[in-house]
């Protein structure tokens, strides 16, 4: 399970919930792979964990909207959380300015105060690759009923098929 890093019920700064790296620290999908390695798990007994839903946090300003921006609480649902067809549709209805961070392989997309961090097509596919390429078992996804008509259910299939 390499998510639920981070939540806007518990931070009071918009971050990945499921980034692959953490350049300044140990909050990763890929740190947690690495510590179960070195703790001796063979990684051929590993299985890595995507979300098909993000978090939607409330900004305290919609002009600071990048990653670690100040934010107070949730949008929607109690917790934030929102499946990918529901930010699939945000982005759409709402024009929303939609963002890949390749150095910790995150999506998050934001209009007026809302932002919303979130595993897109690419994400999936870069973790994907990182899953086949360390030896892991596979990969997993919660939850597939979240996924906005099997685009990263099939996303995830052709990169590990490939």
């Amino acid at each position: 399970m390499a998510y639920d890093f981070y939540g806007p019920t518990w931070s009071t700064v918009t971050n990945s919930h499921a980034a692959l790296y953490d350049p300044s620290g140990q909050v990763s999908g890929s740190y947690g792979i690495r510590a179960w390695i070195q703790a001796g798990l063979s990684a051929n007994k590993l299985v890595f964990g995507m979300p098909f839903y993000g978090y939607a946090w409330r900004l305290v300003n919609a002009n600071n909207h990048g990653l670690l921006a100040p934010a107070n609480g949730p949008v929607g649902s109690a917790d934030g959380s929102i499946r990918y067809q529901q930010i699939t549709e945000f982005i759409t209805q709402n024009n929303a300015t939609t963002v890949y961070n390749a150095t910790i392989v995150s999506n998050y997309c934001y209009a007026g105060t809302t932002w919303i961090g979130y595993d897109g097509l690419q994400t999936i596919s870069t973790k994907v690759s990182y899953a086949k390429q360390n030896g892991l078992l596979g990969y997993f996804a919660w939850h597939v009923a979240a996924d906005n008509n099997w685009a990263l259910s099939q996303q995830a299939n052709r990169t590990w098929g490939a």
